[in-house]
């Protein structure tokens, strides 16, 4: 929990400038559409500082939920707010991040629907010796993307990891790719060692 809550900050003053802007179409989008924005302050700071990261790290405002699939024509769909929306307010009474649901809703579906957000994405990672395997994670239904992503894993467990080095195993190019690509957002150098049915990433923290 202490982990978390530093990665929280951490990121709410990084991105405090950028979440502004990200608030000022949320409103504008949950005005058009009816919709309201989760009640919870941590709960909508932090997904806002999810997608101002999206925005730095990949160029587009990609679902904060999930980190770009390769595929083109998914990629655009996963743009928030997405186009699954109104199937996933159907089924869990708001989108699948918890960030936009009816205006009607009440507190307690709000509570229900972050709290199964938050638990699909605190199971327990596969770390030991500095190596974390992202492979194997339940797939979502509309997407076939894994939960939690190997993005998500990755920034869970940097937040407090004492260790110069991480050694990341993933099962797509993409997922290198984009695990890559966080890396130099972040100033962290890279290097990749690709065998028959994992790719290894090695990040050299400091």
């Amino acid at each position: 929990m202490l982990n978390m809550m530093i990665g929280f900050f951490r990121d709410y003053f990084t991105y405090r400038k950028a979440a502004q802007k990200q608030q000022r179409w949320l409103e504008k989008y949950c005005e058009q559409k009816g919709y309201a924005l989760n009640p919870s302050w941590m709960m909508t700071t932090s997904l806002k500082s999810n997608l101002c990261e999206m925005e730095a790290t990949f160029g587009k405002r990609y679902c904060p939920c999930f980190e770009p699939s390769g595929d083109t024509v998914l990629d655009k769909k996963m743009m928030c707010p997405c186009e699954f929306i109104e199937d996933e307010i159907e089924e869990y009474g708001t989108c699948h991040c918890a960030l936009f649901g009816p205006k009607d809703l009440s507190k307690e579906a709000w509570k229900a629907s972050s709290k199964r957000l938050m638990e699909e994405y605190q199971v327990p990672k596969n770390l030991k010796d500095g190596i974390l395997d992202t492979r194997g994670m339940p797939l979502d239904p509309r997407r076939k993307l894994p939960i939690p992503d190997m993005m998500h894993q990755v920034k869970s467990v940097l937040n407090g990891y004492k260790g110069n080095t991480l050694k990341v195993i993933v099962s797509r190019e993409q997922e290198a790719k984009n695990l890559e690509r966080i890396a130099s957002y972040r100033n962290y150098r890279t290097e990749r060692n690709s065998g028959d049915d994992a790719i290894e990433v090695t990040l050299y923290l400091h």
